[in-house]
């Protein structure tokens, strides 16, 4: 996605624009191609950039399980306005369809998952999990161990289930805070094992843009814990999303806010799975905060470009639900939905902050 960034920043960025075929933002002439060329976009669609209007466009992943979307937008605030935000990880992290999250602190206490509890119908699930056929996205071990700390038709199941997994997701971030990627969970709901790590490097390698042009980020990424940039801000996080028409899942994710030295005008928001309990086996999330010339009344802007990718689990395509297609039209419409209030809240943050916070 960012193969032209170093084309986009510094004098030469702002200096070249391409005449819009609207009385919107020009878009500069790297950018512009880059769109055309590599996401193929049509002329509508950059008339749409040109002016400020999101834009989405669901990729074709070399992986038949993977999910591809990316998405851009001109947002009229300053980088460092927008990345300060984004920073702020408490307010950054709510969203419309979050029930509720909460952010690990270092190291992580029993405190910082005590506001989460296992849905009842989970628990119901639970019993009758067993290896390799569970509604629940869980190691086999877990399964087993699970099940012979609650008793069915128990007054207390719900709440024992619910503290076991507050202890194991404890000790999930702190292995993983000690070993990285290694630590990551091997997924056993299914008659074939998937890791979680194997699935985030396969991802990972199907983003080469991080390691040609970040790759301080791609190797702290891959090599978490070790390789931390000294500049960057990263949380772990776990929370609890509701779609509209989905079952809520629990997740857990590492997010790392990042300029790298060797892009400047450019920084980075990479997220990265390391567990959810239905649904996908990874997701990768990658921001780039990019920026651009000044608007009509010489205010500075940036591009707001993302690519998430998105690895499900066994998904059918075909009979009379296409539910990969219902998954695939859910992750667009949440990105342009995104990209839209990111932009609307973030210039009228910046219209309505002071001088001092600008």
């Amino acid at each position: 996605m960012i193969r032209l960034l170093p084309t986009l920043v510094g004098s030469a960025f702002a200096a070249a624009t391409l005449p819009s075929s609207t009385s919107g933002q020009a878009v500069p002439p790297a950018l512009a191609q880059f769109l055309t060329q590599t996401i193929a976009l049509n002329r509508d669609e950059m008339a749409a950039v040109s002016s400020g209007t999101p834009v989405v466009k669901v990729l074709e992943p070399a992986d038949r399980l993977e999910i591809a979307v990316f998405g851009i937008v001109r947002v009229d605030v300053p980088r460092t306005f927008y990345v300060r935000r984004a920073s702020d990880f408490p307010t950054a992290l709510r969203s419309p369809t979050r029930v509720r999250f909460g952010v690990f602190s270092d190291p992580a206490v029993a405190a910082d998952v005590a506001a989460w509890s296992l849905p009842h119908d989970d628990v119901e699930d639970l019993l009758h999990c067993r290896a390799g056929a569970c509604k629940l996205k869980l190691p086999a071990d877990a399964i087993a161990r699970v099940q012979e700390a609650i008793t069915k038709g128990s007054p207390s199941a719900d709440s024992l289930a619910s503290a076991f997994f507050r202890e194991r997701i404890v000790e999930y971030v702190t292995a993983y805070r000690a070993r990285g990627d290694s630590a990551l969970v091997v997924y056993g709901d299914q008659q074939s094992p998937a890791a979680a790590a194997q699935v985030l490097a396969a991802m990972l390698s199907r983003s080469p843009y991080m390691y040609e042009y970040a790759p301080s980020l791609a190797r702290y990424l891959a090599h978490c814990p070790n390789d931390r940039p000294a500049d960057g801000r990263d949380v772990i996080y776990w929370a609890e999303d509701a779609p509209s028409g989905a079952k809520s899942t629990f997740t857990i994710a590492h997010e790392v806010v990042y300029g790298p030295p060797e892009l400047p005008g450019v920084t980075f928001i990479a997220t990265k799975q390391l567990y959810a309990d239905h649904y996908l086996d990874g997701a990768l999330s990658l921001t780039a905060i990019v920026d651009a010339p000044g608007n009509q009344a010489g205010q500075a802007g940036i591009y707001l470009a993302v690519l998430r990718r998105a690895h499900l689990d066994a998904m059918p395509s075909s009979g009379p639900i296409n539910l990969r297609g219902k998954v695939v039209g859910g992750v667009r419409d949440r990105t342009v939905t995104w990209l839209r209030e990111t932009k609307t809240q973030s210039e009228g943050a910046y219209a309505n902050a002071p001088a001092s916070a600008r």
